[in-house]
């Protein structure tokens, strides 16, 4: 009888055991699975360092390009239907670079669309000679080809209600002068698993430019992170596969530039993180130009709290 109530047990105890060990490895599993989401999120010092580095030299190398900010020399808003470039006094469009030309061809708004018509030999649209009136603005169909004559790049732009033309010259002294940046140190304490929060549906929050317009921008969530027992919010627009934030701090004014500063990241994780590090933050284009219209921060985007980390202000 023994045996028999023996046997019983033993088989009865067969199954919780095996039940037993599978919770184990599904634990262990579990356990091992969030450790490395954990991990994903974590970083050397020396692998900051080296990333934010990298990302500064690319920084750098992107303000020297030919589509960089320190190759502008002029930024012209049309008055009128009819508007001539070049250097000869009396032109509605007036530059001043001695290099070039008296007049450069005219700028014809036809509604929403604008002409050239060149006044000079060789002027080109990509690798084509450009001898005639042609189309060079249409907002419909995103079209706003590069104008190429010599070392000089021009291009039709638009801002709201105002149309324009952008001037650069590749061999500007801006560049040959320009030395980098001055930054804060790079410090690990800036960087911020920051947990996004989504607006559904995005939310219209109004931006202004240096310019002084104000303008709905989507916004597709706000990013909140803490430092020092306090918690803090970021709105966050949406461009391309990344986020792109526009903010003002403690230090700007002071040690950064008045008008805030940007920050891009990669969009939120599976676990709703975005790592937010300060150490890339970086200066608008009016910094270093006077023919840019950056957008300023929203009022909530202005944060109480001084983000020593990311470029100070370039020239002061």
């Amino acid at each position: 009888m023994f045996k028999i109530v023996s046997s019983l047990f033993t088989n009865a105890l067969f199954p919780m055991k095996h039940l037993l060990f599978s919770m184990l490895i599904l634990l262990l599993l579990f356990s091992s699975c969030q450790l490395e989401k954990e991990e994903t999120y974590t970083i050397s010092k020396e692998a900051h360092t080296e990333e934010i580095e990298n990302w500064y030299n690319n920084r750098i190398e992107s303000l020297k390009s030919e589509n960089g900010w320190l190759n502008l020399i002029g930024l012209y808003w049309f008055e009128q239907d009819s508007n001539r470039l070049g250097t000869k006094e009396g032109l509605e469009l007036l530059v001043e670079d001695e290099l070039f030309p008296e007049f450069f061809g005219t700028f014809e708004k036809v509604g929403k669309q604008v002409y050239f018509n060149p006044e000079i030999d060789d002027i080109k649209i990509g690798e084509e000679l450009i001898n005639e009136k042609i189309l060079v603005f249409d907002p419909e169909m995103n079209f706003s080809p590069t104008i190429s004559f010599n070392q000089f790049r021009a291009n039709v732009l638009q801002r709201s209600d105002l149309i324009g033309l952008r001037l650069r010259d590749l061999e500007s002294e801006t560049i040959r002068d320009f030395h980098g940046i001055d930054r804060f140190p790079v410090d690990k304490e800036w960087r911020f698993e920051a947990k996004f929060i989504p607006y559904e549906p995005a939310k219209e929050i109004p931006i202004s430019n240096v310019l002084g317009q104000t303008y709905a921008a989507k916004s597709v969530g706000y990013l909140s992170f803490g430092f020092e027992g306090r918690i803090y919010n970021i709105d966050a627009l949406e461009e391309g596969d990344q986020l792109f934030l526009i903010f003002a701090d403690g230090t700007s004014g002071a040690e950064t530039y008045g008008g805030g500063r940007y920050l891009y990241t990669q969009k939120a994780d599976e676990n709703g993180i975005v790592i937010l590090d300060f150490n890339k933050a970086y200066n608008p284009p009016c910094v270093f130009t006077p023919f840019a219209t950056c957008p300023l921060p929203p009022r909530q985007n202005i944060l109480e709290l001084a983000i020593e980390a990311g470029e100070r202000n370039w020239g002061k």
